[in-house]
């Protein structure tokens, strides 16, 4: 269970839920990671203006690779490529089964680009919308390696693989309802070691087709520190916890190369 320290508890700084302002309210849940930087307070928060970044397809777990010799047969060959390779990290990739007393209901349709999780808490559906990967720190596929760098930059390459892991994050939104009661919506990212709330607003709907502009609400930073307190523990108690999302980080990497296979081999097909 993730726990809240103040700034001076470095020890416990790994676990703590911690809360960032969010550049747009309400909007799709998108991935981002944003910087940190201590605060007086007892949370931590980021600066704003982080820049969004799209999801990497597939480098998140593959090593570079030499291309050598891959432009070699055009198009079909390289795409060919691509998939053999993506379905051999697949076949050496087991698929981790979900922790013990994992609350939620996973729903996976291919070809989606998220998994949503549902589960019930008391009078309360729990909805989780949980998008691919952001994976900032991994390599990509390098076309220009040079094979006599190779050998050199093993070690590098790995070391950047574990940088990698340490900054990737998923993007999600947590869909509170009860009822026909206005729903709380959150916006979070997941880090391996925190996560973080971007954005909370109160959802209600409307039947009238006249524009509106009902008052939102303050941004979830400027919120008391104890309301800031108890909506992380809020989440918590419904299932959005590290235990979930580090779980979630993984079943999306797996997911998120067979999205790229299937893509990959329509590809193929069209341009055959």
């Amino acid at each position: 269970m993730a726990t809240f320290v103040s700034s001076t508890s470095s020890a416990a700084a790994a676990s703590v839920l911690r809360s960032v302002p969010s550049a747009v309210r309400g909007g799709a849940c998108a991935a981002t990671a944003p910087a940190r930087r201590p605060l007086a307070a007892p949370l931590r928060a980021a600066a704003k203006g982080s820049a969004n970044s799209a999801p990497v397809m597939m480098e998140s777990k593959v090593k570079k690779r030499n291309k050598k010799g891959s432009g070699g047969g055009g198009l079909p060959a390289a795409i060919d490529l691509e998939i053999r390779e993506a379905e051999a990290y697949l076949a050496t990739d087991g698929e981790e089964p979900a922790p013990d007393n994992f609350p939620f209901e996973i729903v996976d349709e291919e070809g989606m680009s998220v998994v949503i999780l549902k589960r019930e808490y008391k009078d309360e559906k729990i909805e989780v919308i949980v998008s691919m990967p952001n994976m900032e720190g991994d390599p990509e596929f390098d076309e220009e390696d040079d094979e006599a760098d190779g050998d050199a930059a093993a070690n590098d390459d790995d070391e950047d693989d574990d940088e990698g892991d340490e900054d990737s994050s998923l993007s999600m939104k947590v869909i509170v309802s009860k009822g026909s009661s206005p729903k709380l919506e959150f916006t979070c990212t997941a880090f391996r070691e925190e996560i973080t709330i971007d954005d909370m607003m109160i959802a209600e709907e409307t039947e009238s087709k006249e524009e509106k502009f009902p008052f939102e609400g303050p941004e979830f930073t400027e919120l008391p520190v104890n309301v800031q307190k108890g909506l992380f523990k809020f989440l918590e108690l419904r299932g959005v916890t590290l235990t979930t999302t580090n779980f979630m980080h993984d079943y999306m990497v797996t997911k998120q190369t067979k999205e790229y296979v299937r893509w990959m081999t329509k590809l193929k097909d069209l341009v055959r």
